[in-house]
């Protein structure tokens, strides 16, 4: 282990030594002398270059096309090129002068004088020769940049290697002091603790400034002696380490049986809550059929005693004779009143066997082959009355041609737990909003799944799930209602009965103020399962 540290502490000394961190200062301090040098040296050769080019060439270039533009006016009128020819020889005596050009408006080329052997950026004015108000011709004056940038060059030149001299100087200062100030009590402070890595904690290390490096020497200095500490703790810890390891693995065993047995009795507990909630479910389920069955029956024994009365009546009037219209009214009441029996006792009839299959498969978790369709139906037809009593709606999107080989009962349980899921925490606040619930399910047969499958989705619009309990709703004894009648164990019932029945998956989709979609993936054939943990 010891040559492993000293490997690493090599590589380390490699990677970071004192050599690149001093580059990066240097590279540094160059970067920050010469750049604002340059900068401010660019600016400042620009703004004299442009200074001595208005002084040499653009002022001087005006003042001779003004003065050419006055002294030319009687040369030209009085055709006098000698006069005209002085005139323009005296203002090629400037060296920035290239070329002077004065046209005679009726004459053409009236005198030129040229420079050829200027060049650079060259800067014309052109001028109109007037007398007594008419034009009579035009000068035109050129000059040259040529010589003002050379001398510019020449004095840059000069100015350059001054400021690079300074530069040097400068930098050398800096490149010392840095030396002398930073890098030798670095190098010291990497020796000692180098001196340190290698367990040498005999010797302090030097600290000698009262300056940051020195409070950083002094702060190695305290861990030094705090490591020596902890060296000599340990070395007595280990005395007894192998005892202490032995009495912990005793513990622990123990503590593991305990735990075992916690878990076992957990797991039990689970299952006595999980057995009662169905039947608290199955409970509810008959107590919402009974409401359900009380509005058929009532109207059955309402339209019975009314046809009893109507009985009475006839046969009143059958001891004092019986008209035609009498018995027509007679028959056509009973008629009505057999119609709105047997409608009612439909409807009972209906309920009752959705109630029983509904009942039977949750008692008995039978495997059969059904239709999606119908099973959903009927589960949502037996909880009609609380979700009446909701105020909200529930629908239903599924292809009747959908057929499962699983177990309705089951199925019935996880469509249940998801709409009272829905109704209990999803439009828990629903007294403070006008928009009605919508709870959704919806199925299709998923296309080129391996074995065959269908996705089940039930969705809702109510309030949606935060995302610090998006993770948590499936747990076991998860609940937002804690105290309220929530017993955490709706959600994680479904989870377990898509997953150890069904062998299918589920997902949930939510955010808050967006609803929630609970997204199942169910293979049509289930794979056989144990129920017992589930009945």
């Amino acid at each position: 282990m010891q040559k492993n540290q000293q490997i690493n502490d090599g590589q380390v000394k490699k990677r970071f030594g004192t050599v690149s961190l001093r580059n990066a200062i240097v590279l540094g301090i160059a970067l920050g002398i010469v750049l604002p040098a340059l900068l401010v040296g660019v600016l400042v050769a620009r703004d004299s270059y442009q200074r001595e080019l208005d002084v040499r060439i653009r002022a001087p270039l005006l003042q001779y096309a003004s003065m050419l533009q006055q002294t030319m006016a009687i040369p030209v009128w009085h055709v006098d090129k000698e006069a005209a020819q002085t005139f323009v020889n005296s203002v090629m005596l400037n060296p920035d002068v290239v070329k002077i050009l004065v046209e005679d408006a009726s004459l053409g080329l009236f005198v030129e004088a040229e420079r050829p052997e200027l060049r650079g950026t060259i800067v014309r004015e052109t001028r109109s020769i007037q007398w007594d108000g008419l034009p009579i011709g035009r000068i035109s004056i050129e000059m040259s940049s040529q010589l003002v940038e050379q001398e510019f060059l020449k004095s840059m030149i000069k100015a350059g290697a001054a400021i690079f001299l300074q530069l040097l100087i400068s930098f050398v200062l800096l490149l010392m002091l840095f030396q002398r100030r930073m890098m030798r009590p670095l190098q010291q402070l990497q020796l000692d603790v180098d001196r340190l890595a290698e367990g040498k904690l005999e010797q302090a290390v030097q600290v000698g400034r009262a300056d940051e490096l020195g409070n950083l020497a002094q702060g190695v200095d305290s861990m030094r002696a705090r490591l020596g500490e902890l060296m000599k703790l340990q070395a007595d810890h280990s005395a007894t380490l192998e005892q202490r390891v032995i009495d912990r693995t005793l513990a622990l065993h123990t503590t593991n049986q305990e735990l075992r047995d916690t878990l076992d009795t957990l797991k039990n507990a689970q299952m006595e809550i999980q057995r009662s909630d169905r039947l608290a479910a199955l409970g509810s389920l008959v107590a919402g059929v009974a409401h359900e069955l009380n509005t058929p029956i009532g109207n059955c024994v309402t339209v019975a005693s009314t046809l009893q009365a109507f009985s009475a009546d006839f046969r009143g009037a059958m001891g004092h004779g019986i008209s035609r219209s009498t018995l027509t009214k007679y028959v056509d009441n009973n008629t009505q009143a057999s119609d709105m029996l047997l409608r009612n006792l439909q409807n009972a009839a209906e309920l009752i066997g959705s109630f029983k299959r509904v009942a039977v498969d949750r008692t008995s978790a039978q495997r059969r082959q059904f239709k999606l369709d119908e099973v959903i139906r009927e589960t949502v037809l037996t909880m009609g009355a609380v979700i009446r009593r909701s105020s909200h709606q529930v629908h239903i999107e599924i292809d009747a041609d959908i057929q499962m080989d699983a177990y309705p009962g089951p199925l019935g349980q996880i469509i249940s737990n998801l709409i009272n899921n829905a109704l209990i925490h999803g439009f828990e606040d629903e007294g403070q909003t006008q928009i009605r619930g919508e709870i959704r399910i919806s199925a299709h047969l998923l296309a080129g799944s391996t074995p065959a499958a269908l996705k089940l989705i039930v969705s809702d619009n109510g309030a949606g799930i935060s995302a610090a309990n998006l993770g948590r709703i499936f747990d076991p004894f998860f609940t937002t209602k804690l105290g309220q009648g929530g017993s955490g164990l709706g959600l994680n019932i479904v989870y377990n009965l898509v997953n150890d029945v069904f062998g299918g998956k589920i997902r949930v989709e939510s955010s808050l103020g967006q609803g929630a979609s609970f997204i199942m993936t169910l293979p049509l054939i289930a794979p056989s399962a144990d129920l017992s943990l589930h009945s």
